[in-house]
């Protein structure tokens, strides 16, 4: 009775295999791009769906990968570690550590078998260090290396080139590099259009108008914009539809053309309500409420602007509020409302400043970021050193030892006496040599506890006082860390300058606004206007040149 239960079981499961194996057969031997197609439905339908049974995810993926290798197909076993790498980096419950892991496992994988998907690797490597670890340097390096991979092949060849190049254009918008945004995201548009895919070109037509806006170009915003709406009609996409729309109309308001800009603005307003685009429901409100106030309409713009705000209420976006509150301090100066214009005038200038602090500390961190990651670089560089010299002296060791053993062979025949005594000697090099080694592993611990502590340094510049003389020395100390000696060589430039313009140079360099020095140094707005004031007379500095321009000649 046993061995038939036994049989039965094994049959049943030979049939399941034979099933998964059948199931999954239309995947074999195809190149990237059909097999692309096909993958992309288990990846959406399974890999990144959280709801979907994580025990069962991984019995259908082994029983493809072993059907990949047991037919010697090597691109459909990449994408089952390539499915695998998506799982632990789009089910958020798993730690950075642990995707950081699964990436590097998988780009050794991809380089191994020398598939494209190694971009595709470094792609989501680049995400990870820019949204999730916040480490800028390290997501560019990754990205790069990505765009090294993709630049010359086609997306027939290889499809996820067009979400490859979207990652690098929106980590250069993000730092507000408009023209190499720009140029990936013609590149972008160039690979689908050469492939006959449509995806993403509403996308990439946008980021293209909101970069030329940005440069005060509004002709050629104009022009992408209109050429995503003519994508967003043929695509019968209505959500980019009311997008577009939406992105015209701010133009035409732009150049103060109000009646086209009305109009475009309704016709975008009900399209991005109802898919519940609210960044562009807040900014098309406001257009719309800031056009009313000008024609004299105030409960209208009163209205349209209080729902606005609403929306930037659900969305908690600085980028939001400063375009909501200006209009608001100019409805309630308008209608006669002085408390109220009062308080977005000053919340408009808070999230103005928010904003820059915010910028100013990504710059920040980033350059911070570039010199960590080349003095992590240089010492990991003398630690290999290192590594290799005690290495080739081991090895000087153990030939010594072979000489040693020889003649100690040669030295039996003759004199056994001198063998045990040369034997000794060889023991106690061996020994030396081992504590030499030793001390080598503890140099190699101090190098690596050095390097996580520079990790610190944006954190303290960041939050540092500097109110006594003590907290001064320590935020010179550590400012000329990150800048390579700058307030050096001002001192040496300039000698006469006093202490209190030194410390403003040192806050200035690093873009903090008055109110910001005025905490920071524990006096009041005034007295540092006056410092700037008094500074500029003593370097003799023309009205016309900016601090900024300044402060970098300064520091040459």
């Amino acid at each position: 009775m046993k061995l038939k239960t036994l049989i039965n079981v094994s049959l049943l499961f030979l049939l399941g295999s034979l099933s998964v194996n059948a199931q999954y057969e239309r995947f074999l031997h195809k190149d990237y791009r059909g097999r692309a197609k096909e993958w992309g439905n288990f990846w959406a339908e399974k890999t990144v769906n959280v709801q979907y049974d994580s025990a069962l995810f991984f019995k259908e993926l082994l029983g493809i990968r072993q059907l990949a290798i047991a037919h010697k197909d090597e691109g459909l076993e990449m994408d089952t570690y390539m499915g695998e790498l998506s799982f632990f980096l789009y089910r958020t419950k798993y730690s950075d550590q642990l995707a950081l892991s699964v990436l590097n496992r998988t780009l050794k994988i991809a380089q191994q078998k020398r598939l494209l998907q190694e971009a595709s690797v470094e792609k989501h490597f680049g995400v990870t260090y820019f949204y999730r670890i916040k480490n800028y340097e390290l997501a560019f390096e990754h990205f790069l290396r990505m765009y090294e991979l993709v630049k010359n092949v086609s997306k027939r060849t290889f499809p996820d080139k067009t979400n490859c190049l979207k990652e690098l254009a929106s980590a250069y918008y993000y730092f507000d590099d408009y023209p190499k945004t720009i140029e990936l995201a013609k590149a972008s548009i160039q690979s689908e259009l050469e492939a006959g895919e449509t995806a993403h070109l509403c996308r990439n037509y946008g980021l293209l108008g909101i970069c030329f806006r940005k440069q005060n170009q509004l002709d050629s915003s104009d022009y992408y914009f209109k050429v995503s709406l003519q994508a967003s009609i043929s695509q019968r996409d209505t959500s980019w539809l009311g997008v577009s729309y939406g992105e015209l109309g701010l133009n035409a308001f732009t150049r103060k053309n109000y009646a086209q800009a009305e109009a475009l603005l309704r016709r975008s307003l009900s399209m991005v309500k109802l898919k519940e685009e609210w960044q562009m429901v807040v900014k098309v409100q406001t257009a719309l409420g800031a056009i009313a106030l000008l024609k004299g309409k105030d409960k209208e713009a009163q209205l349209l602007l209080l729902e606005a705000k609403k929306y930037a209420d659900i969305q908690r976006e600085f980028e939001l509020y400063n375009v909501v509150y200006p209009w608001l301090l100019k409805l309630y100066v308008q209608t006669g409302q002085p408390q109220l214009a009062m308080m977005y005038s000053d919340s408009a200038d808070w999230v103005k400043d928010s904003l820059q602090r915010q910028f100013s500390a990504r710059k920040i961190l980033r350059a911070v970021q570039a010199n960590q990651l080349r003095q992590h670089r240089a010492e990991m560089t003398s630690i290999e050193t290192q590594r290799a010299l005690k290495e080739k002296e081991r090895n000087g060791v153990l030939l010594l030892l072979l000489i040693g053993f020889a003649l100690a062979v040669y030295v039996y025949q003759n004199q056994r006496k001198n063998h045990l005594q040369d034997q000794l000697i060889s023991v106690q090099q061996l020994q030396i040599k081992e504590q030499e080694l030793g001390i080598a592993k503890q140099q190699l611990q101090h190098f690596t506890q050095r390097v996580l502590e520079k990790n610190e340094f944006i954190e303290q510049l960041q939050g540092a006082t500097i109110l006594t003389d003590e907290q001064w020395e320590d935020f010179r100390a550590l400012f000329e860390k990150v800048h390579g000696g700058y307030l050096r060589r001002v001192k040496e430039k300039f000698p006469t300058l006093t202490p209190a313009e030194i410390r403003f140079i040192a806050l200035a360099k690093l873009q903090l606004s008055t109110k910001e020095m005025a905490s920071m140094l524990g006096v009041s707005p005034v007295s540092v206007r006056s410092t700037w004031s008094r500074l500029r007379k003593k370097v003799q500095l023309p009205e016309e040149e900016s601090l900024e321009k300044w402060l970098e000649m300064m520091g040459e």
